[in-house]
Order: C-alpha cells, then structure tokens, then sequence
C-alpha cells in the first residue's frame, strides 16, 4: 500500500476465518453494514482475499478524518477543539440509532460487546459511526441469553455480565448508559487519579444527584451549557441504561425517542414507568434545583429556556 493511500492500519481489520460461529459473524457484518449504509455503522467497501487459497480476509472501511470521541473528549483533539452539547446530544443519539438496529432490525440480532468512547468515530458533521465488531456475537430469536467470556473493556461492563456471563443485548445498553455519562461529563469511566469517591464515573454520579448536585455535573468545558431541560433528559435516559436489573432497562429505539422526543413525550415516558430509582431521583432534583431563588448565594443554577 503506497505511503500516500489515506488508508491505514487503524482504518482496516484483518478477519481470520478459522470456525462457523466467525463465518457467520463476517457474513452478517457484511450484510449488515452493506444494508445500512444511510446511517451510522461503517461503511463496507471491498472484500479483499491476498491469496486465492489464504484464510486471511481484510475489510476496508471508509476514510473518517475526525477521530473519535475519546479523542474528543480526553485526547489532543479535545485540547484544540470542544464538542458542544448539541454535537455530543448528535453523536450519542446516532450511537443510539445503530445499537437499536442491530438489536432490534435484524436476525440474528448482534450485541456489540465493546462499546465506549474510542469505538465511536466521527465525521466532519459530527455523525457517529459504530467501528470494531471484534467482540460482537450473535443471538439468535430464540435465546434469551448466551454465556461466554467476559469481554470488553473496564469500567463499561454491565455488572450482571462481569458476574455470570450471561450476555444479551441488556449488556450494550448499560454501556451505553456509561458513554452517555462520559459525553455529559467530559469524565472517563474509571479514573484512578480522583478522590476516591470520583474514581469510578456511575457511582459518582448517583452521589451527585443523591445530594442535589446534578447541575454540577456538566463537563466544564461545554459553553453555552445546556438547558436544564435538556440535561434533566441526558441524565434520565442514562440511569435508566444503568439501571442494576437488566430487565428495566430501555430498549434502544426507546432510548433513540427519548433523546429525540419533545418535552411532551419526555414527561409521558416518566409517567408511564412503574418503578422509582434513581432516575426518578434525578427528575426531582433537577426540577427542586430549577425552582431555587435567582437572589440565593449558594445555588447559582441555569434557568430553563
């Protein structure tokens, strides 16, 4: 490949074709990024085999010019550039969109297995597109679950799936709910060089709305900040992925509606849950928090457009 190809290593994956259970997970990659090219997995283009009778085969993506979102959000691109609150609400609900079709679209439905921050790539219009199916396993109509080897990366993990591995598509959507946090946050899933309280992101985050500060929790480097409306919502949708039993949890074309839905549908999505968790505690916080006098020295909050 000539030194002047905008291809490199990190923009194509080589594939070893070694059992059935692989075969039929590249087949269905195959179909499905080539059926999905209008929205926001990657772009199949050519399927090259470098010996007639190699086992080695190589996908070749198309060429994103701008990072990822871990370089957005920690890396040098974020030193130079911040993602505004409408980008990140972008990215995540595009994010979003591509899990719902995989769960949800196809058969057998695929669960990702790796999402996080560094696996979502995006475009010069801040589009996301989902990369690295190297994890990914298929689970048929019939099954409920599938047991396997914990796989994929700390701090993003469901719990009940690091405890039992048993995995099903539940998995993905609290990892979701992780990266959501991280977008709002500007903060890593687990980082070791906070106080001990701030080391690990969910936990602090419950801390932080458990004592009304949830308004605080904003990354400081987005300007103009968010309406208290539209970060009541980021938060919601996200405890509700997080949610510790995986049944509660929201499938992802409801997360796609929530994070696209007016405020009309945002208040009947609250009505009509049954259980009061965390998520509801975030609701009273914030509209507790909105209605706090301007004229207060302790509590300097946004008001809602």
């Amino acid at each position: 490949m000539s030194s002047e190809s905008p291809l490199s290593n990190e923009m194509s994956k080589k594939i070893s074709l070694f059992g059935l259970t692989d075969v039929k997970l590249w087949v269905l990659v195959c179909f499905v990024v080539g059926t999905f090219v209008a929205l926001v997995l990657f772009i199949l283009y050519v399927w090259i085999a470098f010996r007639r009778k190699s086992s080695q085969k190589m996908l070749v993506y198309e060429y994103v010019n701008s990072g990822n979102l871990e370089q957005w959000l920690h890396g040098d691109v974020g030193e130079h550039r911040t993602l505004t609150w409408e980008a990140r609400m972008k990215i995540l609900t595009g994010t979003a969109q591509a899990l719902a079709y995989l769960h949800e679209a196809i058969e057998p439905k695929v669960v990702h297995r790796d999402i996080k921050a560094s696996n979502i790539l995006i475009d010069d219009e801040f589009n996301a597109k989902l990369s690295d199916f190297g994890l990914a396993k298929l689970l048929d109509s019939g099954e409920s679950h599938i047991t396997t080897r914990v796989m994929g990366t700390f701090g993003y993990v469901a719990p009940e799936y690091a405890n039992t591995g048993l995995l099903n598509e539940k998995s993905d959507i609290y990892s979701f709910g992780v990266l959501l946090l991280e977008a709002v946050t500007g903060r890593d899933p687990v980082d070791y060089e906070r106080p001990a309280n701030e080391v690990n992101l969910v936990e602090w985050l419950k801390m932080m709305v458990g004592t009304r500060r949830a308004e605080e929790v904003v990354d400081p480097k987005i300007e103009p900040k968010p309406a208290t409306r539209a970060l009541k919502r980021a938060l919601l949708v996200a405890l509700r992925c997080l949610d510790p039993e995986s049944e509660k949890r929201p499938k992802m074309s409801q997360v796609v509606r929530m994070l696209e839905s007016d405020d009309q549908l945002f208040r009947e999505e609250r009505r009509n849950r049954k259980s009061r968790t965390a998520s509801m505690e975030i609701v009273e916080t914030m509209e507790v928090s909105s209605k706090r006098p301007e004229h207060s020295e302790n509590n300097h909050t946004t008001k809602p457009e």
